[in-house]
């Protein structure tokens, strides 16, 4: 075969693209890939001239091969665990992924083909955002946002755009420079028209329960959601990430490691489902393990900024404010972004008059948030008295936050604060009321 490309990172290659890039697109858009059974691990080839018309597809679509975005749904043959089992598909990476196109039945080929906006312009322009909000970086996720915009505005009814917006929404809290408040009513209003759009769509449930989650501090609802889109997607490694990572916050710590791990086994070498994974193990109380992930992923992949916002965390638990400080001020970096980098700077020129000159800065700056509406909950004050062993201005706090009602997630920091009051009745009594289901 001539034209045969083995391997993911040839085929990426062939589109001047990483490995990652090349699974993803199988997974998202069709991206003709096939499969030799035996060996432990199959190996993975395409064709050139596969590839090659698979491309020139996307550039020029025709308006007649648009289906509804009804379609968009796991067809009914894949709903029955049955029928999945008979199928011709195979896990790699990020999903379920197609054998060999001649050998699927001609409705299941138009079912599970990518639908793109009816419009050349649109479904390019959809295609380039998505690719975007994958690089994980702050001006590649405010681009994407921007024409996400514009592809919801020109294709109103194009469900996967709003759930594609949502999404980049939503990271842009992480890897970009939105605050909670900036990001989160938007990325609502947009995960709601998906989820009315397109109801069968597993992003749209997924998105919708991440704002249910941490938005809304609605358990029970998030989970509903992630119910749904798991069943959609059962392979679709996202959904397994983000409800993994919303069990760990909410202390679900088994159950975590549960959905990081199948999320693990569906994307090998994923950084942040790696990074999520150790900081699930350091909420449920494996410090050990966490910090020595954490620390290796720090030593290979030192430009993703999560690890380090993990790692500031963990070092201010232990009383190290020099080693937060360290951490946070290269997660700033990394983030680009001016209003995080001058926060802690104020943090690290506080330290060189003391740890209580810097933790008081930490705590005007959390109460600032408090009153501006930036910071909804107490759990991080509450987490930083706690640091500073002060115990009446600990106990002020959660008083406030039971008497607002709060339910706390934020299972790490709570469960640092049960530890450093151990055997403390009156604190242990209030942290149960917070986090409470």
């Amino acid at each position: 075969m001539p034209d045969r490309i083995d391997g993911w990172k040839s085929i990426g290659a062939h589109f001047g693209r990483d490995r990652t890039t090349a699974i993803r697109w199988a997974r998202e858009r069709g991206l003709p890939v096939h499969r030799l059974p035996g060996g432990k691990t199959g190996t993975v080839y395409a064709l050139r001239h596969e590839l090659d018309a698979w491309a020139a597809s996307l550039r020029d679509p025709k308006p007649a091969d648009r289906v509804s975005t009804a379609a968009l749904a796991r067809p009914s043959w894949l709903r029955s665990r049955a029928a999945a089992s008979a199928m011709l598909v195979f896990a790699v990476g990020g999903g379920a992924w197609a054998l060999a196109p001649s050998l699927w039945p001609a409705a299941a080929v138009a079912a599970a083909t990518p639908v793109l906006p009816a419009n050349p312009a649109v479904a390019q322009r959809f295609l380039e955002a998505r690719d975007l909000v994958a690089d994980r970086d702050t001006r590649s996720i405010e681009r994407a946002i921007e024409m996400l915009r514009t592809v919801t505005r020109d294709d109103p009814g194009y469900g996967p755009g709003y759930a594609a917006l949502a999404e980049a929404l939503i990271l842009s809290r992480e890897f970009g420079s939105r605050s909670d408040t900036d990001a989160f009513p938007e990325a609502r209003a947009a995960a709601r028209d998906a989820l009315r759009l397109s109801p069968s769509l597993a992003s749209a449930q997924r998105v919708n329960g991440f704002v249910a989650y941490w938005w809304d501090r609605d358990f029970d609802a998030a989970g509903r959601y992630f119910d749904r889109a798991i069943a959609l997607a059962p392979n679709d490694a996202d959904g397994h990430f983000w409800f993994g990572n919303i069990l760990a916050d909410h202390g679900d710590g088994q159950a975590a490691l549960s959905s990081l791990s199948k999320a693990r086994t569906l994307l090998p070498g994923s950084v942040a489902i790696q990074t999520d994974l150790a900081w699930a193990q350091w909420s449920m109380g494996d410090e050990a393990a966490a910090v020595a992930a954490l620390t290796d992923l720090e030593r290979r992949h030192s430009d993703f900024a999560v690890i380090h916002d993990c790692l500031s965390v963990i070092r201010l638990a232990k009383g190290d404010y020099p080693g937060f400080v360290a951490a946070q001020q290269r997660f700033a970096a990394l983030r680009q972004n001016p209003d995080l980098a001058r926060r802690i700077d104020e943090v690290a020129a506080a330290l060189a008059d003391g740890e209580t000159r810097a933790h008081q800065v930490l705590m005007d700056q959390a109460l600032a948030d408090l009153a501006a509406g930036d910071l909804r909950l107490r759990a991080w004050p509450s987490f930083l008295l706690s640091v500073a062993g002060d115990r009446a201005g600990l106990l002020k706090m959660l008083d406030q936050a039971v008497e607002r009602r709060e339910r706390w997630g934020d299972a790490g920091l709570v469960r640092s604060i049960a530890l450093r009051w151990k055997g403390d009745a009156v604190v242990a009594k209030q942290l149960g009321l917070l986090t409470a289901s």
